[in-house]
């Protein structure tokens, strides 16, 4: 490969495929080299508190040559060999390690494994940012939160099964007596890194953005010109610091305060680690969507509790304190690492990058060192600080040392709110965003939607993205839109008619405006989903349209808005409407409107409507005018024994109601509760005219009383009905309406 050629899609997916493998053998190494087993191994060497402080701080300490690597690597045509051979090295100073009380007397044996941790380090820091700009160059922008998310994920479930497995083979061993397993462990990790270089071997390396040449001196200084990262390097780099202040001492505490096993820690470990990887698809997902700012904030607001936890965590209760805690700091840690390796990536410029990342990589590194050492100075000072009791807790040692770290990161956040955003969202507006909805089955679903290219499979996946009713998936919905299926494109419409989603107008009016679009229809409806002043007035205007499916599209969007606004529009369209079935939806949703001035023509098309199931549309929206939809509706859907037992009860209701009311004298009411006593046997002898007479005879009365207009409605309804019984034999869904009529009058009347 030419270095001057750009990689293909294929070579670049190879070398996506062959990075993750590489990362996966080297988080073997990494599992066994850092963290529980090297604070381990301190300590079975002899190593005090402050020590280990020292010996973390080295791995930090080991890699501030980051910061002049660059002059090397801008001035190199290919990468490759570089990485490669420092690599190796970087993992082989791990042998003598793994034999030094061999090699070592005892009272330096500490001070040897600091030498040789720091320069592995050192190794490694030769080519870190030369191996960061080459991830950056070799996958695309678009989809880089999500590969990182991946493959942190990858590379944790390697970590895990390694740690797991570490920790349960040295608690084969006795107490002092590990040095066998740790030598083995530490001649394994050497092993794996080395198949680890060989997949690095096979990546492809991509072209490297080249500037004009720049002199060293000049080099170095570029980062500190570049204010957002500049920014960005010194306020992520002092909240590394705090982090390290404690870092370290988890494990101490849990290996000689809590006095647990390898095989413990192992399970509290993997249990962090699988959080992580649950969560790292989440946050990557939501670092490509809204941005990496407003993630690494939000884990770093959670992250600055994780010290805190482990605050509270005691001997009696560690058994259920430290899984807590380390779940919590498994799913903030996350999106920590994520949001913040891309932001660094993405801030720093693409001309000379690996200068701006060694530069943040020594900063960063320097603070973490200076931490560690803070951090086992004061874990030396806590122990002699006595013991507290506050409410119920007894805070002594480290603790002291964890409650002063999580207060430390809480302060701290209000200058990393100081970091320059990449986006206009912010951390409140992805809170609010994550909130509606299940966002893990919404995450899951769009998985499973993006590596399926099975129809129905898309199709259900869209649908069911609508069901959990979440803003998240809005996007990749609009982006179905113009799927080359068309049943995933109408689940699609009406998937972001469930969730309401205000930026789905625009592509759905595209739908629409579409000559060529079959789910126009459907794209009209959804927009009644967005209850806005713009979708309003383009429904409005679609009334006007020449296709009889778009008008009756917008006028179920207009009843589903429910906005009285729209009024104007849909008795315009009333007026010269010739399709049945649009003039009767545009009845229904002037009905539910609460607009009066269509009873006449709704009286009308009940008088001759033809079948019963048109009645009964007719007659809700009657109800619908009445203010009394939904015992209406539940007498249209009884059986007609159930229509008589609660007509009769209704009878009952209105006669108790219309007995008390104190508004009128003791002779009218006597009157009406006579009244309605004859209609409800008028009514058992199913004498319907009587009975519309005698409620007649009674509603006249109370309309009078009342004097309102929500009455007089009622009573004009109950009174053109008995009108009309006098010509013809009355429906039983116009009988029904009259009853409901003369309860809502009743209602009304005496509440």
């Amino acid at each position: 490969m030419q270095q001057d050629k750009k990689l293909t899609r294929l070579q670049t997916a190879r070398g996506m495929r062959m990075w993750n493998v590489n990362g996966m053998l080297e988080s073997v190494h990494s599992a066994i080299t850092t963290g529980v087993y090297t604070t381990g191994y301190a300590l079975h060497l002899g190593a005090s508190s402050a020590m280990i402080g020292f010996i973390s701080a080295s791995i930090s300490i080991g890699q501030l040559l980051q910061a002049f690597s660059p002059l090397l690597i801008e001035r190199l045509q290919r990468r490759k060999t570089l990485c490669l051979s420092a690599n190796a090295v970087s993992s082989s100073l791990w042998l003598p390690i793994a034999f030094i009380p061999f090699l070592f007397f005892e009272g330096y044996q500490v001070l040897a494994l600091m030498g040789c941790i720091a320069l592995s380090k050192t190794a490694m820091s030769l080519v870190s940012p030369a191996r960061q700009s080459w991830l950056t160059d070799l996958v695309p922008g678009e989809i880089r939160g999500r590969f990182v998310a991946r493959q942190r994920s990858l590379t944790a479930s390697a970590g895990l099964i390694t740690s797991v497995c570490a920790g349960f083979f040295l608690s084969t061993y006795a107490a002092g007596d590990e040095q066998e397993g740790f030598t083995t462990l530490f001649i394994t990790a050497v092993v794996f890194s080395g198949f680890g270089v060989w997949a690095w071997s096979r990546i492809p390396e991509p072209q490297k953005s080249r500037g004009e040449h720049v002199p060293s001196n000049q080099l170095l200084r570029l980062p500190f010109r570049h204010v957002p990262f500049r920014r960005l390097m010194f306020l992520v780099s002092g909240r590394l610091l705090i982090a390290q202040i404690a870092a370290p001492f988890f494990t101490v505490y849990m290996l000689r305060t809590l006095e647990v096993s390898y095989a413990q820690i192992a399970i509290y470990s993997a249990i962090q680690t699988i959080a992580t990887i649950i969560m790292n698809p989440f946050w990557g997902y939501l670092a490509d969507k809204y941005g990496y700012k407003p993630v690494m904030s939000l884990t770093a607001a959670g992250l600055a509790l994780f010290p805190l936890g482990w605050g509270f965590v005691t001997l009696e209760n560690y058994w259920i304190m430290v899984p807590l805690v380390q779940v919590w700091g498994g799913i903030m840690s996350a999106g920590w690492g994520t949001a913040r390796f891309n932001l660094i990536v993405k801030t720093a410029p693409a001309l000379n990058r690996s200068a701006f990342l060694g530069c943040f990589a020594a900063v960063s590194r320097g603070c973490a060192a200076c931490g560690a050492i803070l951090g086992g100075i004061a874990a030396d000072l806590c122990t002699s600080i006595p013991a507290v009791s506050i409410l119920g807790y007894t805070f002594a040692g480290l603790q002291y040392l964890f409650l002063a770290n999580g207060a430390l990161r809480i302060a701290y956040m209000g200058l990393l709110a100081r970091v320059t955003s990449d986006s206009q969202v912010s951390s409140r507006d992805v809170i609010n965003r994550v909130r509606k909805g299940n966002p893990i089955t919404t995450l899951w679903h769009l998985v499973r939607m993006g590596k399926s290219s099975n129809p129905s499979v898309r199709a259900r996946a869209a649908r069911e993205l609508g069901e959990t009713g979440s803003h998240l998936a809005v996007d990749e919905l609009i982006a179905l839109l113009e799927d080359s299926d068309r049943n995933v494109r109408k689940e699609a419409v009406q998937s972001l008619s469930r969730i309401g989603a205000a930026e789905a107008v625009n592509p759905l009016l595209e739908c629409v405006g579409n000559p060529s679009s079959d789910i126009a229809e459907e794209a009209v409806e959804a927009l009644g989903a967005v209850p806005s002043s713009l979708s309003l007035n383009i429904l409005v205007t679609l009334l006007h349209d020449d296709r009889p499916g778009i008008r009756r599209s917008a006028v179920l969007a207009l009843d589903r808005i429910g906005d009285r606004r729209a009024e104007a529009g849909l008795e315009a369209l009333l007026e010269h409407e010739r399709d049945p079935a649009i003039a009767q939806s545009t009845l229904e949703t002037l009905a539910r409107m609460g607009n009066t001035g269509i009873l006449g023509r709704l009286q009308d098309l009940i008088r001759t409507s033809e079948t019963s199931l048109q009645r009964g549309v007719l007659v809700m929206s009657a109800g619908h005018l009445l203010g009394a939809p939904d015992p209406l509706y539940r007498l249209l859907q009884s059986g007609e024994m159930d229509q008589d037992r609660a007509t009769v009860r209704i009878f009952r209701t209105v006669r108790r109601q219309l007995g008390g009311w104190s508004r009128v004298e003791r002779d009218a009411r006597d009157r009406f509760t006579a009244a309605v006593d004859r209609a409800m046997g008028a009514f058992e002898r199913q004498r319907a005219g009587e009975m519309l007479n005698r409620l007649v005879e009674v509603a006249r009365d109370v309309a009078a009383e009342a004097g309102t207009d929500e009455v007089e409605l009622a009573y004009r309804i109950l009174s053109d009905l008995e009108s009309e019984g006098r010509n013809r034999t009355l429906h039983a869904e116009e009988r029904l309406l009259a009853v409901v009529a003369f309860q809502r009058m009743a209602d009304l009347a005496t509440d």
